[in-house]
Parts: structure tokens; sequence; C-alpha cells
């Protein structure tokens, strides 16, 4: 035995080492298998909920016009919904940093169905209000930004090292979210709400909960940010929201996210007039989600391609294609009278919405430190989607003002100055290229 053994003595630890890489390999095929599987779990669960924020998207509006048939009143529904980017936001990201972030993603499904559900009663029960109605829609969007920045650091932890992992994962959540919350859920949530008003919000509300039970079935090694768990909160505020400003690349993104956002925000609160108008595209309460819906139809197209796109064009690129096109979308739609114009307008706006929308999140995940994740996401969104209840108040005001084609034309024209000012910065970028 003993000269045998030592005839060969390289062979023991060759075949050592084989058996650890062996072992090392499988560990990882696990890891990765186990990765995938959360992804599609996290991917599913967004494209439930999707299709309840678009029943929702459609609802809210139609609810706030049959309350009060008036540009005022969506303009203030729409307002407070939006204004948790202003006030809630920055808190948001302190504190999902130094949370786990399935514990996040759960919570805030269930309370998002809990708060609709009290919707739901005070439909049955004719106690609806605008104020109960804003309130809600100001509940509901709190919950939805915990959730956006706990979803991204998520898919963060989950395609770690990956970055076309990441982007694909990126790409298939914005086409997901588009089908769910442009293409089916509104058209069904407007036809359900000719039925009954309380219908598309209880749906709504059992996709949350539905989204709930599969992301608590989520296996992720992601734990608390331990250099930010002790931190007080009105610090880690101020580290995410200073790093974005002085990233040149991020804060331009910001900034024209959020004009973006702004003049969006102007004209759908009139869009939904104007399309129920006579003098507009004549569309009933039931059509108008099929209008929403057209915004869908190239986001869904969008998302697959976007990866790819990406690649090629380059973010700088993408970024200013899809402005000049939404930047066309408005006039187009206030100078028709034909709905499938006005649709087919729509269709370009949803495509260059996703663009910039996975553009923008993989810009995010790979520009920003891990710890700060969270904290960035919502600085971002709090410029981005903070502009939101301004435009929807603006948008308000203009309709008194210059008329519902008017209102259109001058969001148009909002976004343009900023493209004009702000592009170029983001064009002489060698960080995003």
């Amino acid at each position: 035995m003993g000269a045998h053994g030592s005839g060969h003595p390289e062979r023991l630890p060759e075949a050592c080492r084989h058996l650890m890489t062996s072992v090392e390999g499988a560990g990882h095929q696990q890891v990765q298998t186990r990765a995938a599987r959360s992804r599609r779990l996290v991917l599913t669960a967004s494209g439930v909920s999707s299709l309840g924020d678009g029943m929702w998207t459609a609802s809210v509006p139609l609810a706030a016009v049959a309350i009060d048939h008036s540009a005022s009143a969506v303009a203030v529904v729409s307002a407070i919904a939006l204004l948790p980017w202003l006030v809630v936001a920055p808190v948001a990201g302190a504190f999902v940093d130094r949370w786990p972030t399935k514990p996040v993603l759960v919570l805030s499904d269930l309370l998002r169905a809990l708060v609709i559900a009290a919707l739901v009663a005070t439909f049955l029960t004719h106690s609806i209000t605008i104020p109960i109605l804003a309130a809600g829609a100001f509940l509901v969007v709190s919950g939805w930004i915990f959730h956006g920045a706990a979803q991204q650091s998520l898919v963060a932890d989950l395609t770690d090292g990956d970055p076309a992992s990441r982007d694909t994962t990126n790409a298939r959540m914005s086409s997901l979210d588009v089908a769910g919350g442009s293409l089916i859920g509104p058209p069904v949530g407007s036809a359900a709400f000719a039925a009954g008003a309380w219908l598309p919000f209880l749906a709504d509300a059992l996709s949350f909960a539905f989204s709930a039970a599969l992301l608590a079935t989520v296996r992720s090694e992601s734990k608390p940010q331990a250099t930010s768990r002790h931190e007080p909160v009105r610090r880690a505020i101020r580290a995410g929201g200073a790093f974005l400003l002085r990233h040149r690349e991020l804060r331009t993104l910001a900034l024209l996210t959020g004009i973006a956002n702004l003049t969006t925000n102007c004209a759908m609160v009139v869009l939904v007039l104007y399309a129920v108008d006579s003098d507009g595209l004549g569309l009933s309460a039931a059509r108008y989600g099929l209008l929403i819906a057209a915004l869908a139809v190239g986001g869904v197209v969008a998302g697959p391609l976007a990866p790819r796109v990406l690649r090629r064009w380059g973010a700088r690129n993408l970024v200013a294609g899809s402005l000049v096109a939404r930047i066309l979308v408005w006039p187009t739609i206030a100078l028709t009278h034909q709905p499938v114009v006005a649709g087919l307008a729509l269709v370009v706006a949803g495509f260059a919405s996703t663009f910039v929308t996975v553009t923008v999140t993989s810009a995010r995940q790979q520009l920003s430190p891990r710890p700060l994740l969270g904290r960035v996401v919502t600085a971002f969104r709090t410029i981005g989607n903070g502009a939101a209840p301004l435009g929807a108040l603006i948008g308000g005001v203009l309709a008194h003002v210059v008329g519902l084609r008017g209102t259109l034309v001058a969001a148009s024209a909002i976004l343009a100055i900023a493209a004009i000012v702000l592009l170029p910065y983001l064009m002489r970028s060698r960080t995003l290229r």
C-alpha cells in the first residue's frame, strides 16, 4: 500500500483539485438556478400586480369624473396621488437600504391590497368622495414607492455581476409592466368600471394579494447593508441625494425624467376629458381604456428589443431619440379628431417610454454603489416622479386658460425646451455611452 501510494504522489492533489472544482461548479450552478427561479417569481409577481395597476390607472380618473365631472377634480386626485414622490420617496430609500428587501416587497403589496379593499367598501356603501379617493391613491402610490425601490435592489442582487442578465430582466419587467398597466389592464378596468365602479378596484386589491404570496416564496441572498443600518435616517437620505447630484449622468437623466413626467401628467389630466369630449375624440368611457392601451402596444414590442437596441445605439442616443419621439406625440393628438391617429401616436409614446425606462433603470443599477442603490433610486424618483403632481396641477390650470388642445401642445413645448437645454450634457458623457 505504501509503495503503491508513493509511486503516484501527484495524483492525490490533482484528484482533490478536480473534486473541489466540481463541487464549486455544482454550488455555483445551484446558486444560478435559484437566482433564475427567483427572477421568474419576481417577474410573475410584477406582471400580476401590473395588471391590477392598469385597471387602477383607467378607473381612478373615471371615478373622479363620475364623482365631479371637471378637470379640477381629475387634477386634484392626480396631484395628491403623485405627491408621495415628493414627501415619501426620500425617506423610503433610506429605509429600503437598511431593511431586507423581500419583507419590504411583501408588506407593501399587502398594505396596498388592504387600502384598495377599503376603497371598495366606500364604493359599495356609496360613501366615496374626491377626498377619500385622493387619500387612497396617496397611500397606494406610497406603497408603490417602497416596493419599487426594493424591487430594483432585489433585481440587482439576483443579477449581480451579469449586466446582460440585468438588462434582460429589466426589459422583461418593463414589458410586463406596460402589458399589464397599459395594454390589458386599462380596457379591462374601464369595462369593469362601466359594469360596476367597485369591480376594477377589487381586482387590483386581489392582484396585490397574489403578488405578495408569490414574492414570499422568493429566495434571495440580499441582506440589509451594514454600513447604513445604524446610520441616522437624515444622514442616510442626504448621502443618496448627494451622490445623485454629484453624478452628472444620473443627475441629467433624473432631470430629463422629471420634466418628461411633468409634461406627460400635464397632458394626461386633459386626455381623459379630450377623449370623451364630442369636440375631441368622442369616445365612450369604456373605449377610453382602449386609448390608454395603445400606449402599451409600442411598449410591449420595445421591451424585448431594448437590450439589443441599447447595446447597438448606446444609452445616450437611445434617450435622445426617445425624447424627440415623445415631443411629437401630444401635438399629433391635439391636431386630430380620429381615435386611430391618437392611438398610433400613443403607440410611439409607449415605445419611447419603455426604451427610456430600461435605459434609466440599468444606468442606476450600473452607476450606483450597491449600499446606496435604494437611496439613489428614490432620490432619482423624487426628482423624476416628484414633478408629476406639479404637472397634473399645471394641466388643470392650462385646461381652463388655453383649453384641452392648448394644454397638449404646451406639454410638448415644455419637453422640447428641456431636451434642448439638457441633452448636450448627456451627449458629452464618457461614462454613459
